[in-house]
């Protein structure tokens, strides 16, 4: 699940082992909520796969900050970009979105038509990189302008993430003010910061290098927030006994600092990558694109994340489905001609 590489972009190690894990961490994640809606919330269940989903939410923001890192430091004009990369993600869109509609037996030729071109949900990264190459020049200015990208980050970081934490916080002690801090962010309306814009400028900066201090600083954002969003959710669910998912969008500081630690620890530690790794990193964009499909698929021949607990049965499964789309994803990349088109 990433922007395919520029052309002639320098192959980091470190980046290819993070796509890899990022991938696997999407699967497992999805495997944890496949079933979500049908266990108790005060089951034991319920709370492994709430545990597993928030563990695995660092996973989206790392390929916008991988995507950013590359696409950001290539000089790529924007046409050779939308004529090869978006021609490719397009594409694959098209196709998968294709595959996903015809498989959910669809009532009729209009309902087809129609979840055909809305896709399926985990489809939604397609769109969301598109836009993000229309940005790429502006965004390029942006980022090597050293005080416009400090102001930039700063209002990302404070409207995109801030201050959707803090609602999140105050919501459970007032919810009237919750709303109130949601409503004001709204009619300010800053969306161009707001989004995963944001995110990607962050991993075109972070692949500068940060400073020793800095660097232990994010080590320790990191930890604090890959504990605190699952152990977030699994307190409040209690509390409110239904589910409560306030600290799990993807532009959370408790989401994006675990990725962001990830992505600066892998580039410095990982210096020598071997040749399994560079195929596997190759082929995620087509595993993550044919994953949910796998994952249905061993659901009705039984193998479920409740298929005994869901502590073991979550991984499990997470780890068979990602074997076999990691397979399909390498098989597609062979296909002669439109390989590179649908994965």
């Amino acid at each position: 699940m990433q922007m395919p590489m520029p052309t002639h972009a320098k192959r980091i190690p470190g980046y290819d082992l993070l796509r890899v894990s990022a991938t696997f961490a999407v699967i497992l994640l999805h495997a944890a909520t496949s079933q979500l809606s049908a266990v108790d919330v005060n089951s034991s269940a319920w709370r492994a796969m709430i545990f597993w989903d928030g563990l695995m939410r660092w996973s989206v923001p790392a390929f916008f900050l991988l995507s950013g890192a590359l696409f950001l430091a290539s000089d790529k004009p924007l046409s050779e970009i939308l004529r090869k990369n978006a021609l490719r993600i397009g594409t694959a869109y098209l196709f998968w979105s294709f595959v996903y509609a015809a498989a959910s037996r669809p009532a009729g030729w209009k309902d087809f038509l129609y979840t055909w071109a809305a896709g399926h949900y985990h489809l939604w990264f397609c769109w969301a990189i598109l836009g993000l190459y229309l940005l790429v020049p502006l965004l390029r200015l942006i980022a090597r302008d050293e005080r416009s990208v400090r102001y930039y980050l700063l209002l990302a970081f404070v409207f995109a993430s801030l201050i959707p934490m803090l609602t999140g916080l105050v919501w459970p002690v007032s919810p009237r003010v919750s709303d109130l801090m949601r409503a004001i962010v709204g009619k300010i309306d800053l969306a161009f910061p707001m989004g995963y814009a944001g995110i990607f400028v962050f991993g075109y900066v972070l692949s500068k290098g940060l400073t020793p201090k800095n660097e232990r600083l994010l080590y320790v954002l990191g930890i604090i927030g890959v504990i605190f969003t699952p152990l977030s959710e699994l307190l409040l669910s209690a509390k409110f006994a239904r589910e409560m998912t306030s600290f799990y969008p993807f532009l959370m500081p408790n989401t994006v600092f675990p990725a962001a630690a990830l992505f600066v620890f892998l580039k410095n530690r990982v210096k020598r990558g071997t040749h399994l790794l560079r195929i596997l990193a190759d082929a995620s964009f087509g595993a993550y694109l044919v994953h949910v499909l796998v994952l249905g698929v061993l659901a009705r021949i039984g193998l479920s994340s409740l298929l005994f607990t869901a502590w073991i049965s979550i991984p499990l499964v997470a780890a068979v489905t990602a074997a076999l789309s990691f397979i399909l994803g390498i098989l597609l990349r062979k296909i002669p001609v439109v390989g590179k088109y649908l994965s």
